[in-house]
């Protein structure tokens, strides 16, 4: 049974127009008050573990755009390839490594991947960092796929691994338990992004950070491939954030922190990147809203 979202932004009802970017039965819809686009009628949780699991979706979708665009696809998957194993480009990881290099006179540095699939990313992450932070780092893991999290489950040498979807996952940790929260690649499948990051929020020590990584809907591509842009997965693909957006929800849901470069943003790339740190400052709700007023004002 599909749900039937309000903005995830606002969490209610509010005056939304409906954008021609999805095939029926799927309606992408964008809230006038916030300008954030949202899937309105997506599988819940349940369909999302079986019907909808990421690695089927996955195949289905590359299966798709080989018969669709043959050329383009094989274009796109040799400049993929290059970037990471001639480049060895993959931002996340840098962006992780690097936050917890800057991590001082901590005996365990807890560690979180949200969407963990196998488990092996944070392990990978780990092995390339200096040898005394190798058994300082404990991986642990959030995956809503029942084979995967088994998966994880059965490979993990250590730490914890969930299999529940990731707003009730992260409840099952304690409080000022993570150093790093990664979101790579997540947000936009979740359905309570900002119920999400109220949670991890709680979940994060006093000096926490959270790696995000989603889809620029506002990127050139995405204006100019339109329906095809290469972000769109229905109906897995639930939220469509822009800078001002992700920016804007992250401010909602506690944060007061957050980092995001130029080249975090840039145009030309389909993905964008973001680093949030919380505030140990309690923020009212008025202020907060005007926070979130004066992100928008200046992305746009």
């Amino acid at each position: 049974m599909n749900l039937k979202r309000v903005s995830p932004l606002l969490e209610r009802e509010s005056e939304t127009v409906k954008l021609d970017l999805a095939p029926e039965p799927w309606n992408i819809i964008k809230c006038v008050e916030t300008g954030i686009v949202f899937l309105e009628n997506p599988p819940g949780y349940e369909a999302l573990n079986e019907d909808f699991a990421w690695e089927k979706t996955y195949e289905t979708e590359v299966k798709k755009r080989k018969t669709a665009e043959p050329l383009r696809y094989k274009i796109s998957s040799l400049l993929k390839e290059f970037r990471l194993k001639v480049l060895k480009r993959n931002k996340v990881k840098e962006l992780a490594k690097q936050q917890i290099l800057n991590i001082k006179n901590s005996e365990q540095i807890q560690l979180l991947d949200v969407g963990c699939a196998d488990g092996k990313a944070l392990e990978i992450i780990i092995s390339e960092l200096p040898k005394k932070f190798h058994n300082k780092c404990v991986p642990n893991g959030i995956e809503i796929s029942a084979a995967l999290a088994n998966e994880a489950q059965q490979k993990a040498k250590r730490g914890t691994w969930i299999h529940n979807n990731a707003v009730d996952g992260m409840l099952e940790f304690q409080d000022d338990y993570f150093d790093l929260v990664i979101l790579s690649s997540f947000l936009e499948h979740e359905i309570e992004p900002l119920k999400l990051l109220k949670n991890t929020y709680g979940k994060l020590k006093s000096n926490g950070k959270v790696i995000i990584k989603v889809p620029n809907f506002d990127s050139w591509n995405r204006h100019l491939r339109k329906e095809k842009w290469c972000g769109f997965r229905h109906p897995d693909h639930v939220n469509y954030f822009t800078p001002a957006t992700l920016k804007a929800t992250a401010l909602k849901s506690g944060f007061s922190k957050f980092k995001m470069k130029l080249s975090d943003r840039q145009p030309l790339s389909d993905s964008m990147y973001a680093v949030l740190t919380l505030s140990l400052i309690h923020i009212s709700e008025p202020t907060r809203l005007g926070m979130i007023s004066y992100a928008v004002f200046c992305l746009k």
